[in-house]
């Protein structure tokens, strides 16, 4: 410790390197501050000022009898049509980057018995473990976005300690540097099946349905992922 600099603002420089660094992902819970003072060897009122200087500076938000969290951290996208950046966003970013509030509904989180189908397009071998995410993602309170992505587990080893209902799938998987930076999509617009359909508020109308395979920068398929996207609530651009 720099005796020079008082003890809460150093807390505070260990808890931004922990951020920095991607410890702490966006959206993800700090431990209890009676945890961070036994942790740190500092006492509560110390820990108490280091979050509020943070909380203050808009790195963590504090809720309500659930905790302190890391701040979700958002740049917005160019306006105009999708340029080769922004096509590797997912829709839920255009959204937050526009001013709507984003939520997410974990629905599945565990690992699966890959059908055939799965491990043909992660292009795994027999035996080999898939992790599945399965959220319903909703913006000013409604439901808009059904996904449900499959993962390789040898990429996403500790991904069940996340809870995905407050962190970003691709911050993690930055973090285990296997984030998907290059992408094979398709679309396809069709009426949604039942469970779809009761997922998002009993849906009548037509879905985006996107299909995804992403590649990490090694080229290794990381991801697998379905996304149905509600046509009432959303316009899609494309460049041809």
């Amino acid at each position: 410790m720099d005796l020079r600099i008082p003890l809460y603002l150093q807390l505070k420089n260990t808890l931004l390197n922990r951020i920095d660094n991607g410890e702490l992902l966006p959206g993800e819970r700090l431990e209890s501050e009676r945890d961070l003072a036994e942790k740190y060897g500092v006492n509560r009122q110390t820990v108490r000022s280091a979050l509020n200087v943070l909380i203050e500076d808009g790195v963590l938000i504090k809720v309500p009898y659930k905790g302190t969290f890391v701040a979700k951290q958002i740049v917005k996208p160019s306006w105009g049509n999708y340029d080769a950046i922004n096509e590797h966003r997912g829709f839920s970013s255009f959204l937050k980057a526009q001013g709507f509030s984003i939520d997410s509904k974990v629905i599945v989180a565990e690992k699966i018995e890959p059908t055939t189908s799965i491990r043909a397009h992660l292009k795994l071998e027999e035996g080999e473990d898939v992790y599945c995410l399965m959220r319903v993602r909703y913006y000013n309170d409604e439901p808009f976005s059904v996904e449900i992505a499959y993962m390789p587990y040898k990429y996403v080893e500790g991904i069940e300690d996340y809870d995905f209902s407050k962190v970003s799938l691709y911050d993690f998987m930055a973090k285990k540097d296997h984030d998907p930076c290059d992408f094979h999509r398709s679309l396809i617009v069709q009426f949604p099946d039942d469970r779809i359909s009761k997922l998002l508020g009993n849906l009548v109308e037509p879905v985006f349905r996107f299909q995804y395979i992403g590649f990490d920068k090694e080229k290794n398929v990381v991801e697998y992922t379905h996304s149905y996207i509600r046509s009432d609530k959303s316009t899609y651009r494309f460049r041809i």
